[in-house]
């Protein structure tokens, strides 16, 4: 039985397109120009597993029409990976239950920041959350049993926020990534499909002088390769890369993600 994951949305922390923005990309009737902010549904033995709640969610899930979830993977604390949450309360009222959600221990330390009103700590110092039953991840490389299934789980910096990537089986969901170690190639070894973010070309980065805070998509290539990835989906897509044009000049097996794109493993 395959398994699938489906991109919810596929753009940058922006969106796309970008607002006030006049650029071709921006402009472009193609459908696959337009991208919600990064999120995925994976769909494993009937289960349905969030990866991130971005703050286009409720979007996300009445537009593929996703009637449960089963349980949430988040990546960081990045409003556009987090900033959800609240939604997910429709599926407290339709389940009668707290979301398992998986996620590291920095992650969690800052959605009890922003998400004070929903994460209290008592003074016992159990933490208290209506909505979410949180599994902490509290070390940067492993696997972890959770809802059933055997999750790998390996870190990474984008500037000075950890990050985590989740691996079942041979799939594999890195986004975000910047600075990491040899470690993280290590724990992908056997990765057949990879889904990996990627934000601009390199030329734009070098031309704008600006600190990267996301692999180019030359960058994201050369991870692929040297993971050795059969098929690999750049995702977190900004609105510099029109998808008609950019793709064309993938090398095999590397392909641009897009909104609603249904991929088995």
């Amino acid at each position: 039985m395959k398994n699938q994951f489906l991109f919810l949305g596929s753009g940058g922390s922006t969106g796309v397109p970008l607002i006030g923005c006049n650029c071709a990309v921006c402009r472009s009737k193609d459908p696959h120009d337009k991208r919600l902010r990064p999120s995925g549904l994976l769909q494993v033995k009937g289960k349905n597993f969030l990866i991130d709640v971005g703050p286009d969610f409720r979007e996300q899930a009445l537009k593929y029409e996703i009637s449960h979830i089963d349980g949430i993977l988040i990546t960081h604390s990045h409003f556009d990976h987090i900033g959800g949450l609240d939604d997910l309360r429709a599926f407290n009222f339709l389940q009668k239950q707290k979301i398992p959600c998986l996620l590291s221990i920095e992650t969690f330390d800052e959605l009890k920041l922003r998400y004070h009103y929903l994460i209290r700590d008592q003074k016992e110092g159990e933490t208290v959350c209506a909505d979410l039953d949180f599994h902490i991840l509290d070390k940067d490389f492993g696997e972890i049993e959770f809802q059933g299934l055997v999750w790998d789980f390996v870190s990474f910096y984008q500037g000075e926020m950890k990050v985590t990537g989740f691996r079942l089986g041979d799939f594999a969901y890195i986004s975000d990534i910047r600075e990491f170690t040899e470690e993280v190639y290590d724990a992908l070894v056997g990765v057949k499909t990879l889904v990996v973010s990627a934000a601009k070309p390199s030329e734009i980065l070098i031309a704008r002088g600006v600190a990267k805070r996301h692999l180019s998509i030359e960058e994201a290539i050369d991870f692929s390769e040297r993971i050795n990835a059969s098929k690999t989906w750049i995702t977190h897509i900004g609105h510099e890369i029109g998808h008609e044009e950019v793709i064309r000049e993938l090398p095999q097996g590397i392909s641009l993600a897009y909104d609603g794109l249904a991929i088995e493993f």
